[in-house]
């Protein structure tokens, strides 16, 4: 496989693509007046003055895809005046670009050609790892911009107006992220911005404080990782359509902040929470959050290391029977979980690696839904026997019949499993490191007439 391009291939006079992404060094596309497609140009850092970027006549080629990268290497004595003037020569023809990136340009500030409105075709712009700019482009006029990328610009402090130009600004957007902004602090749109913009990812922004948004209508996805919980309100208080919230290690997210955001969340069908450790609980009763969370279908929950149970006054007896449409629950490395209580329409089911919980329970009459099952290292889960009709709460015969898949691992407690053929729509099942696991009812496996799949290791069954 080829690493660099061969040598010579500035000559090739009539060559009009290149379907590799191996990097040309500028010098090498000053004859090639036929090309077009896809280039990627490397090494910008070392070019000596803008005549030899002016020379390459870009605004000739027509190209679809366009990757201008400066490289880790440079030369020390380029001034910032002649990075801009380098990247102001390289501007390309506005006719036929449709994707364009430039990741590690070293100028303070960009030239006009880029977000020029002239450049119709332009659907998808990334901005990479600029650390010496002080401040975005003005790519809010684009008029075919779908999907924006920028990321690793440390030195920019406010995103505001020479971002979003002077008309409607980003008529077209659906896609926008942002990651890496460390020196970033306000955040602020004029009205009507942003009308089609359906997903937002923001990481890695610890100082932004600011956000005075107008209202996102078409917001569907928002996505925060590394960022104060000042930003996840000011944005779920003007984007009431999200149906797909994501956060990650979201400082100062309190059980109280927590609960006075999501009454904004009625349109939410999936919530995923990581490393937020300043939550104990996610709603005061499930009662309560089912009037809230109304369309909440899907909750997964990651290294939330004070997290005790998913509401503070749920009752294992009395709870389950008001989040109707609440069907997946996943919780992950939460180590303080003691208690999860899972609603009826609960139709899968995976907790792993949680050192604290000790039950697992369904109300009454529930988990008739279920039909996946994933315990996997839970150590103090008190419940000693799946089927039977002991005082468990747990996998009862009469109430699980749809299960259809069933791994349990690493579950010191779990003494047997009894009355197993009532499982009936059972494919798989998976029973691994339970050292305590005393029977298992083997005579009952013809009956399983769905089962596919067994497996059985590390367990010491007398």
């Amino acid at each position: 496989m080829l690493k660099t391009m061969p040598l010579g291939i500035g000559e090739l006079k009539s060559l009009h693509t290149l379907s590799s992404d191996i990097g040309l060094k500028l010098t090498e596309l000053k004859n090639l007046q036929n090309l077009h497609g896809k280039v990627c140009i490397d090494g910008l850092g070392n070019v000596e003055n803008s005549a030899d970027a002016r020379e390459a006549n870009f605004s000739r080629k027509r190209f679809s895809e366009l990757v201008l990268d400066w490289g880790d290497e440079f030369n020390v004595l380029r001034t910032k005046s002649l990075e801009k003037e380098i990247l102001n020569e390289l501007m390309p023809y506005n006719g036929t670009l449709e994707k364009l990136r430039i990741s590690l340009y070293r100028g303070v500030e960009f030239p006009n050609w880029v977000g020029d409105p002239s450049y119709r075709r332009l659907t998808i712009v990334s901005i990479e790892s600029c650390e010496e700019s002080t401040s975005l482009p003005m790519l809010g006029q684009l008029p075919s911009l779908k999907e924006l990328f920028i990321g690793g610009m440390s030195k920019v402090k406010v995103v505001g107006m020479e971002f979003l130009g002077t008309d409607l600004a980003f008529p077209s957007l659906e896609i926008l992220e942002f990651d890496s902004m460390s020196g970033w602090e306000e955040w602020s749109t004029k009205s009507g911005a942003f009308p089609c913009l359906q997903e937002l990812c923001i990481e890695d922004c610890p100082n932004l404080v600011r956000v005075s948004l107008e209202a996102l209508p078409s917001l569907r996805v928002l996505k925060l990782r590394k960022c104060g919980h000042g930003v996840l309100k000011s944005l779920v208080d003007i984007a009431l359509s999200i149906t797909k919230l994501e956060i990650d290690d979201i400082s100062g997210l309190t059980d109280e902040v927590w609960r006075g955001m999501i009454g904004c969340l009625g349109a939410v069908e999936e919530i995923k929470i990581s490393e937020c450790n300043e939550i104990r609980y996610l709603w005061e009763s499930e009662a309560e959050a089912s009037k809230l969370l109304m369309n909440l279908k899907m909750l997964e929950l990651r290294k939330c290391e004070n997290l005790v149970s998913l509401g503070e006054k749920d009752k294992e007896d009395n709870c389950g029977s008001s989040l109707t449409s609440f069907s997946w629950l996943g919780v992950w490395n939460c180590n303080s979980l003691e208690h999860c209580s899972c609603p009826d329409s609960m139709e899968t089911l995976d907790i792993w690696d949680c050192d604290s919980i000790t039950s697992v329970s369904f109300p009454t009459g529930g988990g008739q839904k279920l039909k996946s099952l994933v315990i996997w290292d839970c150590k103090k889960l008190s419940e000693k026997e799946l089927g039977g009709k002991e005082k468990t709460r747990f996998l009862i015969k009469s109430k699980m019949q749809m299960l259809e898949f069933v791994f349990i691992a690493n579950w010191p407690n779990l003494k047997s499993i009894s009355e197993l053929s009532c499982f009936i729509h059972l494919n798989r099942l998976c029973i691994s490191e339970c050292p305590g696991m005393e029977s298992f009812p083997d005579h009952e496996l013809p009956n399983l007439t769905s089962l596919t799949e067994l497996t059985i290791k590390k367990c010491t069954i007398k």
